[in-house]
Protein backbone atom coordinates (compact mmCIF):
# COMPACT_ATOMS: atom_id res chain seq x y z
CA UNK A 1 0.00 0.00 0.00
CA UNK A 2 1.75 3.18 -1.00
CA UNK A 3 -1.02 5.13 1.19
CA UNK A 4 -0.54 4.33 4.87
CA UNK A 5 -2.93 6.58 6.38
CA UNK A 6 -5.30 4.55 8.61
CA UNK A 7 -9.11 4.96 8.37
CA UNK A 8 -9.77 2.62 10.80
CA UNK A 9 -8.73 1.09 13.67
CA UNK A 10 -10.30 -1.72 15.78
CA UNK A 11 -8.43 -3.04 19.36
CA UNK A 12 -9.31 -6.07 20.98
CA UNK A 13 -12.90 -5.67 19.89
CA UNK A 14 -14.55 -8.44 21.92
CA UNK A 15 -18.68 -9.07 21.22
CA UNK A 16 -20.17 -12.04 23.59
CA UNK A 17 -23.81 -12.54 23.90
CA UNK A 18 -25.55 -13.93 27.08
CA UNK A 19 -26.89 -17.57 27.10
CA UNK A 20 -30.32 -17.74 28.63
CA UNK A 21 -30.77 -20.52 30.98
CA UNK A 22 -28.73 -23.81 31.13
CA UNK A 23 -25.84 -21.86 32.70
CA UNK A 24 -24.11 -22.93 35.97
CA UNK A 25 -25.45 -21.46 39.04
CA UNK A 26 -23.99 -18.38 39.75
CA UNK A 27 -21.88 -17.94 36.61
CA UNK A 28 -23.50 -16.95 33.33
CA UNK A 29 -22.19 -18.20 29.80
CA UNK A 30 -21.54 -16.78 26.85
CA UNK A 31 -21.16 -17.17 23.04
CA UNK A 32 -17.55 -15.17 22.33
CA UNK A 33 -18.74 -14.00 18.62
CA UNK A 34 -15.80 -12.04 18.74
CA UNK A 35 -12.97 -12.37 20.92
CA UNK A 36 -10.34 -9.81 20.86
CA UNK A 37 -9.85 -8.94 17.31
CA UNK A 38 -7.49 -6.18 16.59
CA UNK A 39 -6.67 -4.61 13.33
CA UNK A 40 -6.06 -1.32 10.99
CA UNK A 41 -7.94 -0.85 7.53
CA UNK A 42 -6.07 1.80 5.41
CA UNK A 43 -7.94 4.74 3.44
CA UNK A 44 -8.61 3.77 0.14
CA UNK A 45 -7.58 -0.10 0.84
CA UNK A 46 -10.24 -3.20 0.09
CA UNK A 47 -9.55 -5.33 3.51
CA UNK A 48 -10.78 -8.50 3.18
CA UNK A 49 -12.15 -10.19 6.23
CA UNK A 50 -12.87 -14.51 5.50
CA UNK A 51 -13.43 -17.55 7.32
CA UNK A 52 -15.68 -20.13 7.90
CA UNK A 53 -19.35 -19.79 8.64
CA UNK A 54 -19.74 -18.54 12.46
CA UNK A 55 -16.13 -17.63 12.67
CA UNK A 56 -17.60 -13.90 13.68
CA UNK A 57 -16.61 -12.33 10.23
CA UNK A 58 -20.09 -10.53 9.90
CA UNK A 59 -20.65 -9.69 13.77
CA UNK A 60 -17.38 -8.09 13.47
CA UNK A 61 -18.59 -5.90 10.47
CA UNK A 62 -22.39 -5.15 12.02
CA UNK A 63 -20.63 -4.08 14.96
CA UNK A 64 -17.75 -1.45 13.08
CA UNK A 65 -21.02 -0.03 11.34
CA UNK A 66 -22.90 -0.10 14.33
CA UNK A 67 -26.14 -2.29 14.05
CA UNK A 68 -24.34 -4.22 17.28
CA UNK A 69 -22.79 -2.90 20.21
CA UNK A 70 -19.25 -4.89 21.61
CA UNK A 71 -19.31 -6.14 24.79
CA UNK A 72 -15.40 -4.39 25.22
CA UNK A 73 -12.77 -3.09 22.75
CA UNK A 74 -12.08 -0.25 21.07
CA UNK A 75 -13.26 1.32 17.54
CA UNK A 76 -11.12 4.33 15.99
CA UNK A 77 -12.12 6.16 12.81
CA UNK A 78 -9.53 8.91 12.03
CA UNK A 79 -8.05 8.12 15.63
CA UNK A 80 -11.54 9.40 16.95
CA UNK A 81 -13.45 6.85 18.82
CA UNK A 82 -16.85 5.98 17.77
CA UNK A 83 -18.30 3.89 20.36
CA UNK A 84 -18.20 6.72 23.50
CA UNK A 85 -21.49 8.47 22.32
CA UNK A 86 -24.31 6.26 21.12
CA UNK A 87 -26.62 8.60 19.24
CA UNK A 88 -23.09 10.66 17.48
CA UNK A 89 -22.14 6.96 16.40
CA UNK A 90 -25.68 6.45 14.65
CA UNK A 91 -26.08 9.86 12.89
CA UNK A 92 -23.04 11.28 12.50
CA UNK A 93 -20.93 7.80 11.62
CA UNK A 94 -23.56 6.91 9.01
CA UNK A 95 -22.23 9.39 6.47
CA UNK A 96 -19.11 7.81 7.15
CA UNK A 97 -20.06 4.08 7.44
CA UNK A 98 -22.42 2.35 5.30
CA UNK A 99 -22.76 -1.53 4.72
CA UNK A 100 -24.35 -3.31 1.99
CA UNK A 101 -25.87 -6.69 2.89
CA UNK A 102 -25.67 -10.30 2.05
CA UNK A 103 -29.06 -10.60 0.94
CA UNK A 104 -30.37 -8.28 -1.64
CA UNK A 105 -33.84 -8.59 -0.99
CA UNK A 106 -34.34 -9.02 2.33
CA UNK A 107 -32.39 -5.42 2.49
CA UNK A 108 -35.27 -3.93 0.80
CA UNK A 109 -37.96 -2.88 1.76
CA UNK A 110 -40.80 -4.79 -0.49
CA UNK A 111 -43.17 -1.74 0.20
CA UNK A 112 -40.92 1.16 -1.00
CA UNK A 113 -40.45 1.64 -4.71
CA UNK A 114 -36.52 1.50 -5.45
CA UNK A 115 -36.47 5.51 -5.42
CA UNK A 116 -37.33 5.13 -1.81
CA UNK A 117 -35.39 2.73 -0.66
CA UNK A 118 -32.24 4.49 -2.58
CA UNK A 119 -33.31 8.28 -1.07
CA UNK A 120 -34.47 6.83 2.67
CA UNK A 121 -30.93 7.60 3.84
CA UNK A 122 -31.26 11.11 2.46
CA UNK A 123 -34.74 11.43 3.59
CA UNK A 124 -33.40 10.54 7.03
CA UNK A 125 -30.65 12.76 7.43
CA UNK A 126 -32.59 16.09 5.75
CA UNK A 127 -30.17 16.62 3.33
CA UNK A 128 -30.98 18.84 0.33
CA UNK A 129 -34.92 19.89 -0.89
CA UNK A 130 -36.78 16.78 -2.53
CA UNK A 131 -36.08 17.46 -6.21
CA UNK A 132 -32.16 17.83 -5.14
CA UNK A 133 -33.24 13.77 -3.57
CA UNK A 134 -34.86 13.18 -6.33
CA UNK A 135 -31.72 13.93 -8.81
CA UNK A 136 -29.17 12.31 -7.02
CA UNK A 137 -30.95 9.38 -6.77
CA UNK A 138 -31.20 9.22 -10.64
CA UNK A 139 -27.48 10.01 -10.98
CA UNK A 140 -26.85 6.84 -8.43
CA UNK A 141 -28.99 4.08 -10.37
CA UNK A 142 -27.49 5.10 -13.31
CA UNK A 143 -23.41 5.16 -11.85
CA UNK A 144 -24.56 1.43 -10.85
CA UNK A 145 -26.03 0.29 -14.02
CA UNK A 146 -29.70 0.55 -13.67
CA UNK A 147 -32.34 3.05 -16.08
CA UNK A 148 -33.39 5.57 -14.28
CA UNK A 149 -36.66 5.03 -15.57
CA UNK A 150 -36.97 1.87 -13.00
CA UNK A 151 -37.04 4.31 -9.82
CA UNK A 152 -40.98 3.45 -10.05
CA UNK A 153 -40.52 -0.16 -9.38
CA UNK A 154 -40.49 -2.49 -6.71
CA UNK A 155 -37.88 -4.80 -5.57
CA UNK A 156 -39.70 -7.36 -6.42
CA UNK A 157 -39.57 -6.67 -9.65
CA UNK A 158 -35.83 -6.72 -10.10
CA UNK A 159 -33.26 -9.98 -10.20
CA UNK A 160 -30.42 -10.37 -7.44
CA UNK A 161 -27.89 -9.07 -9.41
CA UNK A 162 -30.27 -5.77 -10.25
CA UNK A 163 -31.06 -5.88 -6.53
CA UNK A 164 -27.62 -6.11 -5.24
CA UNK A 165 -26.82 -2.41 -7.57
CA UNK A 166 -30.05 -0.98 -5.76
CA UNK A 167 -28.25 -1.97 -1.88
CA UNK A 168 -25.12 -0.63 -3.44
CA UNK A 169 -26.73 2.43 -4.60
CA UNK A 170 -28.42 2.97 -1.36
CA UNK A 171 -25.06 2.69 0.91
CA UNK A 172 -23.35 5.26 -2.24
CA UNK A 173 -25.83 8.35 -1.13
CA UNK A 174 -24.77 10.05 1.67
CA UNK A 175 -21.23 9.52 0.32
CA UNK A 176 -19.17 7.69 2.98
CA UNK A 177 -15.49 6.74 3.25
CA UNK A 178 -15.88 3.57 4.34
CA UNK A 179 -18.35 0.54 3.15
CA UNK A 180 -18.58 -2.83 5.04
CA UNK A 181 -19.63 -5.33 2.12
CA UNK A 182 -20.81 -7.97 4.18
CA UNK A 183 -20.89 -11.07 1.76
CA UNK A 184 -22.53 -8.81 -1.11
CA UNK A 185 -22.02 -11.51 -3.89
CA UNK A 186 -22.63 -15.30 -2.25
CA UNK A 187 -26.27 -14.76 -2.66
CA UNK A 188 -25.83 -14.59 -7.00
CA UNK A 189 -24.88 -16.63 -9.60
CA UNK A 190 -21.06 -16.75 -10.47
CA UNK A 191 -21.77 -14.93 -13.63
CA UNK A 192 -23.28 -12.10 -11.81
CA UNK A 193 -21.06 -12.43 -9.15
CA UNK A 194 -18.39 -11.15 -11.47
CA UNK A 195 -20.15 -8.39 -12.61
CA UNK A 196 -20.79 -6.74 -8.93
CA UNK A 197 -17.41 -7.00 -8.03
CA UNK A 198 -15.70 -5.13 -11.05
CA UNK A 199 -18.89 -2.68 -10.66
CA UNK A 200 -17.11 -2.46 -6.76
CA UNK A 201 -13.85 -2.09 -8.13
CA UNK A 202 -14.80 0.88 -10.48
CA UNK A 203 -16.61 2.62 -7.69
CA UNK A 204 -13.86 2.31 -5.27
CA UNK A 205 -11.36 3.90 -7.94
CA UNK A 206 -13.90 6.88 -9.00
CA UNK A 207 -14.77 7.40 -5.76
CA UNK A 208 -11.78 6.47 -3.40
CA UNK A 209 -14.04 4.04 -1.10
CA UNK A 210 -12.52 1.85 1.64
CA UNK A 211 -14.06 -1.21 1.59
CA UNK A 212 -14.23 -3.70 4.62
CA UNK A 213 -15.13 -7.05 2.65
CA UNK A 214 -16.57 -10.09 4.42
CA UNK A 215 -16.89 -13.45 2.82
CA UNK A 216 -15.82 -17.29 3.28
CA UNK A 217 -14.79 -17.23 -0.80
CA UNK A 218 -10.72 -16.80 -0.57
CA UNK A 219 -11.17 -16.12 -4.48
CA UNK A 220 -13.84 -13.88 -4.53
CA UNK A 221 -11.74 -11.51 -1.75
CA UNK A 222 -8.30 -12.39 -4.08
CA UNK A 223 -10.19 -10.47 -6.67
CA UNK A 224 -10.97 -7.50 -4.85
CA UNK A 225 -9.05 -7.17 -2.18
CA UNK A 226 -5.43 -5.54 -1.23
CA UNK A 227 -4.77 -7.40 2.28
CA UNK A 228 -6.87 -10.53 4.53
CA UNK A 229 -7.46 -11.04 7.30
CA UNK A 230 -8.27 -14.57 8.47
CA UNK A 231 -10.74 -15.57 11.27
CA UNK A 232 -11.24 -18.92 13.13
CA UNK A 233 -13.99 -18.84 16.05
CA UNK A 234 -13.92 -15.40 16.97
CA UNK A 235 -10.10 -14.58 16.64
CA UNK A 236 -7.75 -13.29 13.70
CA UNK A 237 -4.89 -15.88 12.74
CA UNK A 238 -3.59 -14.39 9.87
CA UNK A 239 -3.09 -10.84 8.23
CA UNK A 240 -1.23 -9.83 5.43
CA UNK A 241 -1.84 -8.80 1.74
CA UNK A 242 -3.69 -10.92 -0.84
CA UNK A 243 -0.38 -11.71 -2.69
CA UNK A 244 1.89 -13.17 0.39
CA UNK A 245 -1.55 -15.12 1.75
CA UNK A 246 -1.77 -17.10 -1.74
CA UNK A 247 1.81 -17.41 -1.72
CA UNK A 248 3.52 -17.84 1.79
CA UNK A 249 0.45 -18.28 4.13
CA UNK A 250 1.85 -19.89 7.27
CA UNK A 251 -0.98 -20.63 9.71
CA UNK A 252 -2.04 -24.32 9.25
CA UNK A 253 -5.87 -23.10 9.08
CA UNK A 254 -4.92 -20.43 6.45
CA UNK A 255 -3.48 -23.08 4.31
CA UNK A 256 -6.00 -25.77 4.74
CA UNK A 257 -8.38 -22.93 3.31
CA UNK A 258 -6.61 -21.91 0.08
CA UNK A 259 -5.94 -26.38 -0.20
CA UNK A 260 -10.14 -26.38 -0.44
CA UNK A 261 -9.93 -24.01 -3.11
CA UNK A 262 -11.14 -25.84 -5.89
CA UNK A 263 -9.17 -26.09 -9.08
CA UNK A 264 -10.39 -26.07 -12.77
CA UNK A 265 -7.38 -28.79 -13.73
CA UNK A 266 -9.04 -31.97 -12.59
CA UNK A 267 -4.98 -33.41 -13.65
CA UNK A 268 -3.14 -30.69 -11.46
CA UNK A 269 -2.24 -32.07 -8.58
CA UNK A 270 -2.62 -29.90 -5.34
CA UNK A 271 -1.27 -29.58 -1.93
CA UNK A 272 -3.88 -31.15 0.92
CA UNK A 273 -3.61 -29.32 4.00
CA UNK A 274 -6.12 -31.54 6.09
CA UNK A 275 -7.58 -30.51 9.36
CA UNK A 276 -9.29 -33.05 11.79
CA UNK A 277 -13.15 -33.01 13.58
CA UNK A 278 -15.65 -30.12 13.54
CA UNK A 279 -15.11 -26.45 14.73
CA UNK A 280 -15.84 -26.46 18.49
CA UNK A 281 -18.90 -24.38 19.83
CA UNK A 282 -18.02 -20.82 20.47
CA UNK A 283 -20.09 -21.10 23.81
CA UNK A 284 -17.24 -23.65 25.39
CA UNK A 285 -14.33 -22.28 22.87
CA UNK A 286 -10.75 -24.25 23.74
CA UNK A 287 -8.39 -22.77 26.31
CA UNK A 288 -4.62 -21.48 24.30
CA UNK A 289 -5.14 -21.27 20.84
CA UNK A 290 -8.75 -21.71 19.16
CA UNK A 291 -7.13 -23.72 16.37
CA UNK A 292 -4.95 -26.35 18.47
CA UNK A 293 -7.83 -29.28 18.70
CA UNK A 294 -7.72 -29.09 15.07
CA UNK A 295 -4.11 -28.73 14.44
CA UNK A 296 -1.92 -31.27 13.28
CA UNK A 297 1.27 -29.52 14.89
CA UNK A 298 -0.63 -29.04 18.24
CA UNK A 299 1.83 -29.12 21.04
CA UNK A 300 1.12 -28.82 25.10
CA UNK A 301 1.70 -25.26 24.62
CA UNK A 302 -0.75 -24.57 22.27
CA UNK A 303 -3.21 -26.10 24.24
CA UNK A 304 -3.13 -23.82 27.70
CA UNK A 305 -1.36 -20.72 25.87
CA UNK A 306 -2.70 -18.25 23.49
CA UNK A 307 -0.62 -17.55 20.67
CA UNK A 308 0.10 -13.39 19.78
CA UNK A 309 -0.46 -11.73 16.86
CA UNK A 310 2.90 -11.28 16.20
CA UNK A 311 4.40 -9.46 12.88
CA UNK A 312 6.70 -12.50 11.77
CA UNK A 313 7.24 -10.38 8.12
CA UNK A 314 6.61 -6.63 6.55
CA UNK A 315 3.08 -6.73 7.24
CA UNK A 316 2.70 -10.05 7.60
CA UNK A 317 0.64 -11.24 11.16
CA UNK A 318 0.55 -14.49 12.25
CA UNK A 319 -1.27 -16.24 15.82
CA UNK A 320 1.06 -19.50 15.93
CA UNK A 321 3.36 -21.06 18.51
CA UNK A 322 5.01 -23.21 16.10
CA UNK A 323 5.29 -20.16 13.18
CA UNK A 324 7.21 -17.80 16.06
CA UNK A 325 9.24 -20.39 17.27
CA UNK A 326 11.06 -20.36 13.96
Amino acid sequence: MENKEVLLEVKDLKVYYPVKGNSIIGKKEYVKAVDGVSFNVYKKEAFGIVGESGCGKSTTGHTIVGLLRPTSGEIKFRGESILSDKRRYSKEMAEKIQIIFQDPYSSLDPRFTVGRCIREPLDEHKKGTKEERNSLVERLMKEVGLNSDQITRYPHEFSGGQRQRIGIARALTLSPELIICDEPVSALDVSIQAQILNLMKVLKEKRGLTYIFISHNLSVVHHLCDRIAVMYLGHIVEITSKDELFEHAEHPYTKALLSAIPVPDPDMKTMQAEIQGDVPSPRHPPTGCCFHTRCPFATEECSSVVPELKEISPEHFVACHKVHKR
